[in-house]
């Protein structure tokens, strides 16, 4: 009994604190991005660091695991989805960390302001007087993502028109990977605020020309979302996180330069964070 309610007591602490730590999503992009930019070097025992990912990893997977064991074998029909469910939060997970970074730091500072206004000039905060706050928050996710996409191309590009030497391959290569990962998590929602609303439809398509197609935003827009956001494409995605993750450790193994971003990553945003 006491114990259940010292997890209520962690659970309701991190209720109110984790907006805090809104600045991680921040940091871990930013960090990636440095290490596919400009070659960096660490010194660790890569067996050691294989070993502290493998230990993140098998935790963040019993969590999930202990969760769907909670379930007798009367309800093992619901068991399995529910540890259906918990795979598919963790692709979740991931997107929501990276994706509400920027939410979180509008509402802190936006709130920090406001709060402001009412200490120094008594303004009335009771209402939101700052358009369609909706709106704002789907244009925040919508250039983000955005942002993150092109980010992780940028950094491809530019890792091959800098001709490194080896060993700055090397180096840079890990964190260009682990950003294009960090890119992919956030591909579905981005392509989907991006083409949700579109109103072309199939019979408009078909009496378009080729140059009436190729220029017409819509028409773009219904490409994007066929190619990606179906069924399989979905499924694919949804499974390439979890697969990663287990193979970070076996990658730090075979190249030490995955050990810092790859083994914090996993800590950072890993089923359990």
């Amino acid at each position: 009994n006491e114990m259940k309610w010292w997890g209520r007591l962690l659970i309701s602490f991190d209720n109110l604190t984790y907006w805090i730590w809104f600045w991680t999503s921040f940091f871990w992009i930013g960090f990636n991005v440095y290490l596919a930019i400009w070659p960096a070097h660490f010194h660790f025992n890569n067996v050691a660091m294989m070993s502290f990912m493998l230990a993140a990893t098998f935790l963040n997977y019993a969590l999930i695991i202990a969760n769907s064991m909670r379930f007798s074998i009367m309800e093992s029909v619901d068991a399995n989805e529910i540890a259906f469910l918990s795979m598919d939060n963790i692709w979740r997970a991931n997107q929501l960390f990276f994706m509400v970074g920027p939410i979180q730091g509008f509402s802190v500072i936006t709130g920090t302001k406001n709060f402001i206004n009412y200490l120094l000039y008594g303004q009335d905060i009771g209402g939101w007087a700052g358009g369609d706050l909706t709106q704002v928050s789907i244009a925040i996710v919508k250039y983000w993502t955005s942002m993150i996409i092109i980010a992780a191309i940028g950094c491809w590009v530019y890792l091959f028109a800098s001709n490194p030497s080896v060993d700055d391959y090397q180096s840079r290569r890990p964190g260009c990977i682990i950003f294009t990962f960090i890119a992919m998590d956030v591909l579905h929602p981005c392509i989907y605020l991006w083409t949700v609303g579109n109103k072309i439809k199939d019979e408009d398509m078909l009496k378009m020309t080729f140059l009436q197609k190729f220029s017409h935003p819509g028409w773009w827009k219904r490409k994007m979302s066929v190619l990606i956001l179906n069924e399989h494409v979905t499924n694919v995605f949804r499974f390439v996180n979890p697969a990663y993750m287990f193979c970070l450790p076996l990658l730090v193994y075979y190249n030490a330069y995955f050990g810092v971003s790859g083994g914090f990553a996993l800590v950072a945003v890993g089923a359990g964070h």
